[in-house]
């Protein structure tokens, strides 16, 4: 019988992701640590992808694409800009956001706190694309 998977997600390692010229600063766990299996055996069925990362005030994730179609859950934060391909506006914690395969968007954490978040890829391989290069890891791309 499997094993009960449990994490606390402010337990999580995250690491820093940054944009030398922009103001992008996200610690993310991508896919959700390998120390946390959730999707193991899913790659099969076409699985899924889930991702957490935090937005500190003040900071952003950069504008992107991602492979699969997204749905992101904000766990906690306010003030937080969104944007997806030309629409825009603003989320806080307990929205819902689906952003379509391809489409480029991002976030920025005009709050005073700490943003959290979830998404959801309804692909089990992921591939996202920024438009800057990322510290530091040296690239563009990003693949799950």
């Amino acid at each position: 019988m499997p094993e009960l998977k449990t994490a606390t997600l402010g337990g999580l390692d995250l690491v820093e992701m940054t944009q030398e010229t922009t103001e992008m600063e996200v610690g993310v766990n991508f896919p959700f640590s390998p120390e946390f299996p959730a999707t193991t055996g899913m790659e099969l069925e076409g699985g899924h992808n889930v991702v957490y990362f935090e937005i500190d005030p003040g900071k952003k994730l950069g504008t992107h694409t991602d492979s699969p179609e997204e749905v992101v859950v904000c766990l906690q934060g306010e003030d937080i800009e969104a944007w997806a391909g030309d629409a825009e506006g603003y989320i806080e914690g307990g929205d819902i956001a689906v952003v379509p395969p391809m489409v480029p968007h991002g976030f920025h954490n005009h709050g005073a706190e700490t943003a959290r978040f979830l998404g959801f890829f309804s692909d089990g391989t992921s591939v996202s694309e920024f438009e800057e290069t990322l510290q530091p890891v040296g690239e563009t791309v990003v693949k799950a």
